[in-house]
């Protein structure tokens, strides 16, 4: 399904879908009222949007950004006040959440605003967070009596560290762009204060010229093995590497090499 296609099956007025390249898409949240805040609707939307990206083999890399620069203030708290609990276990939720959390193609998010709550779950979500210095990150789920719960305390101490990731999530306090890129939550944007948001489409271009299959099978190893012990960790790269072996694209980019070309990778 192309971009412009797949728009006009969400919802346009929280989530945008953009053509950002001949292989990078671009998906934008889209309500600047409320700061991005993410309501069950906004969460399905993201969830479709970059479930049918992923299954695009067209699209070799995804920007998740939002308007006006801020990627998220966090969940919708009205909603979540109105609704309670059941807000966070609807369906649509659930399932946009496990959409998001499965995408198999390189994901970069773009904050050169506010990414807090589920926000930052959100950013943490992704393979890695581009930021400029204007950016600010936070957990201040404590100062409204409940905690992270979208992923933030589980991925932020596998990130960080359990001290440095506890100082934030007990605090409630606010980290800056320049204290995230310090910190290894961030990369900075081109210069460290350029835009994060075109500093992540140039990188996911980068990203798009390479070997599709290779690209994914990176991901998916560095993230597995963080799951398991080193040895296995190995294990599970020396497998990937054979299989890559024996793809079209391995053999397409060793004989570029060679003849000194730029290669043609098919995703094959």
């Amino acid at each position: 399904m192309q971009a412009s296609e797949l728009a006009s099956t969400l919802l346009p007025d929280k989530v945008r879908i953009i053509e950002a390249g001949p292989a990078v898409g671009l998906v934008e949240i889209n309500r600047p009222k409320v700061r991005n805040a993410l309501d069950v609707e906004t969460v399905a939307a993201l969830g479709r949007a970059l479930f049918e990206m992923d299954s695009d083999p067209a699209i070799r890399a995804i920007v998740i950004a939002g308007v006006e620069g801020h990627l998220s203030a966090g969940s919708d708290i009205k909603e979540m006040h109105r609704l309670g609990f059941s807000c966070l276990r609807d369906p649509r939720r659930v399932e946009g959440w496990r959409r998001i959390e499965s995408v198999r193609t390189p994901l970069i998010a773009a904050v050169d605003g506010m990414a807090f709550g589920a926000g930052f779950e959100l950013a943490l979500l992704a393979d890695f967070i581009v930021c400029a210095k204007s950016a600010s990150f936070g957990l201040p789920e404590v100062k409204l009596g409940v905690m992270p719960g979208d992923g933030g305390s589980q991925r932020l101490a596998r990130l960080i560290g359990q001290n440095a990731a506890l100082r934030i999530i007990l605090t409630g306090e606010t980290v800056s762009g320049e204290a995230a890129m310090n910190m290894g939550i961030a990369t900075p944007a081109d210069d460290g204060s350029g835009s994060a948001r075109e500093t992540a489409l140039r990188l996911a271009a980068k990203i798009s010229e390479h070997a599709p299959l290779a690209t994914r099978m990176v991901k998916k190893v560095v993230r597995s093995g963080l799951e398991c012990s080193l040895t296995t960790g190995l294990t599970l790269e020396a497998d990937a590497l054979e299989i890559l072996f024996g793809t079209s694209d391995r053999a397409e980019g060793m004989t570029a090499f060679v003849e000194k070309r730029a290669p043609r990778f098919e995703g094959r």
